[in-house]
């Protein structure tokens, strides 16, 4: 890291924690954790986990945070990096219905919950052990709810591996069987005509969300979705077309697609 990004970082830090304490401590596990990282050396069944109090846009709360897990990488991605904020200025008008499909701990929501006080938020997240985070991290926002299910192209069980770092976890053979959700389930329970921001991290998911059962679509009106290989752009313009979305942007894995 360049001295410019790492006295950014700190002023950062310095900001957006609640003080001296909750500064000290997110410096030290920033280090802690990425040090291990570089050496390939996490243990992934550390679940270490600190508290740190932080303030933001005249809002405090409290998010917890595993020091190895990789949530930490997530925090600084959301928060420093504002890896959405480009990604949102596509966004014509103020969403009043935001539905986060792999919400992990929730710190993307509550991004969306600062930005869009008057939205109402649905995080859904598989993992039973990010889920307790989630609920843990957005009790004091009235505006969202949590829901613990896999993202899929059809209501039943999926398998849902629970072994990795704990952003990268995806449905897969070997996996914890899991209670999974169709958006057109999501739609009917929560009784939402329309959603007008989509947010798609599932790590491979997106593949078979997309691509099936996905007449859903007609009830969207933004997309900002994550793509993981074999997907990409193409397959996911191709996807979308009969449903009249276009991408606009297109940066990274990352993609943002509107309603023509």
């Amino acid at each position: 890291m360049s001295s410019n990004n790492y006295i950014s970082k700190l002023l950062f830090c310095k900001n957006i924690t609640s003080g001296f304490k909750t500064f000290t401590a997110l410096i030290i596990n920033s280090k802690r954790y990425s040090t291990k990282f570089k050496k390939n050396s996490l243990d992934l069944k550390d679940n270490e986990t600190f508290v740190y109090h932080i303030k933001k846009d005249q809002k405090k709360f409290d998010l917890f945070l595993r020091t190895f897990k990789g949530d930490i990488d997530i925090f600084y991605e959301i928060f420093w990096n504002k890896t959405y904020d480009e990604h949102l200025s596509f966004v014509d008008k103020e969403p009043k219905i935001i539905v986060d499909l792999g919400a992990h701990i929730g710190m993307t929501s509550i991004y969306f919950a600062l930005k869009y006080p008057n939205a109402k938020i649905y995080s859904i997240e598989a993992s039973s052990e990010n889920f307790e985070i989630l609920k843990v991290n957005t009790h004091n926002f009235s505006n969202i709810t949590t829901i613990n299910a896999a993202a899929n192209f059809e209501d039943g069980t999926v398998n849902f591996g629970n072994s990795e770092l704990s952003y990268n976890q995806k449905i897969s053979e070997n996996g914890k069987p899991t209670q999974a959700i169709s958006i057109e389930s999501l739609i009917n329970t929560y009784n939402l005509n329309n959603i007008d921001l989509l947010k798609i991290d599932i790590e491979g998911g997106e593949i078979d969300l997309l691509s099936k059962n996905n007449s859903w679509l007609n009830a969207i009106k933004n997309i900002i979705i994550e793509i993981h290989k074999p997907y990409n752009s193409e397959k996911l313009d191709l996807d979308l077309k009969p449903f009249n979305f276009n991408i606009k942007l297109d940066k990274g894995a990352v993609l943002t697609a509107n309603k023509e």
